[in-house]
């Protein structure tokens, strides 16, 4: 008989599934697994050899210690909610939301509430964390570009696809994604501003491409663009302080610093790294359950990254731009900046 942690996953796409495959590998924890969809049930419990449930209420009848929550954007509140109400521990993937839960979790000492940091575990931004900082000093500014194609994310799949919706839209979705590990490197944005709109001309297409300025609770600016038009998948960055500056490639794992120290810094490349970091990262919300380290990524973070999203669009809601004047110059005496 398994004595291990009872974990159920709930949702068993391309997340959920990688998500199966990497706590069905731990012998500390017992798997299964609910999905609304049979196929997916039937395929997580062939490949992987766990069992499964067709109803969410068979499937908590079951009294898991943990639920992992690994299915579209605008369905895990409930879930969460669900976790918060039993006092269990949950993982929740990256989402556009966080449901209003953050207060709630920090009243609940006793549970592991986790919400996703993948590219935390990725080796080259743990050292982009580790080298980045100390090397440029003062922050002076960072600008960082993800470029991709949402019309390449899960093209067998239909409108049941998340992805395949406005409010959910990657170009959207990646906005706090990319925030979110991007703060453990430079720290929270205290303002904003920013404007999203499409530019791509496919028929059927919406925006595309989210652009924010961040003036920087520790110093500093930042620059986030993320645009989901492009063929070409690209992820890279620059930094620049009183000390030096830096350069880095998520894909390529590369990080490239300038001054002193100089040098350049491999760490393998995305497409061989991520699935390691998947399994690193569910590893360690399994070992946060079993006290062995604290998870690093609370609800506060995720829910400041989500904030900054908020707060750009508001502003390229309330259209806080100013046009361009041909025959403008500016000011002889230099403004001072805003407050």
């Amino acid at each position: 008989m398994h004595t291990g942690r009872k974990i159920l996953q709930l949702g068993c796409g391309s997340m959920g599934s990688r998500r199966v495959r990497d706590l069905s590998r731990r012998p500390d924890v017992e798997v299964r697994a609910f999905d609304a969809r049979a196929d997916r049930r039937q395929s997580v419990g062939e490949r992987f050899g766990v069992k499964t449930f067709e109803t969410m209420a068979a499937a908590m009848d079951w009294g898991p210690d943990a639920l992992v929550i690994s299915t579209p954007p605008g369905t895990k509140g409930p879930l969460v909610d669900c976790a918060l109400e039993r006092g269990i521990h949950h993982f929740v993937e990256a989402d556009i939301w966080s449901y209003g839960v953050a207060d709630r979790v920090a009243r609940a000492p006793r549970s592991v509430c986790a919400p996703s940091l993948t590219f935390a575990f990725l080796p080259v931004v743990q050292a982009l964390r580790a080298l980045v900082p100390p090397a440029l000093g003062p922050l002076l500014g960072y600008q960082f570009c993800l470029a991709g194609d949402m019309a390449g994310w899960h093209p067998t799949e239909g409108m049941e696809y998340y992805g395949r919706h406005r409010d959910t839209a990657p170009g959207r979705e990646m906005v706090p994604f990319e925030l979110s590990w991007l703060a453990r490197i430079f720290g929270h944005a205290e303002k904003v501003a920013g404007g999203f709109n499409r530019f791509s001309r496919r028929e059927g297409a919406f925006e595309d491409t989210w652009n924010l300025l961040l003036q920087l609770e520790r110093g500093g600016m930042g620059q986030l663009t993320v645009t989901m038009g492009c063929p070409h998948d690209f992820r890279r960055g620059c930094a620049f302080g009183a000390n030096g500056s830096a350069t880095w490639d998520i894909n390529r794992g590369e990080i490239v610093l300038h001054g002193a120290p100089a040098g350049v810094h491999q760490f393998g490349e995305l497409a061989q790294a991520i699935e390691p970091a998947y399994a690193a990262e569910i590893g360690a919300f399994v070992d946060a359950i079993h006290g062995d380290a604290p998870w690093p990524h609370g609800y506060a973070d995720y829910q400041r990254a989500l904030a900054t999203l908020a707060a750009a669009e508001a502003g390229a809601r309330a259209d806080r731009w100013t046009p361009v004047q041909s025959d403008r110059e500016p000011e002889r005496v230099l403004p001072r900046p805003g407050p």
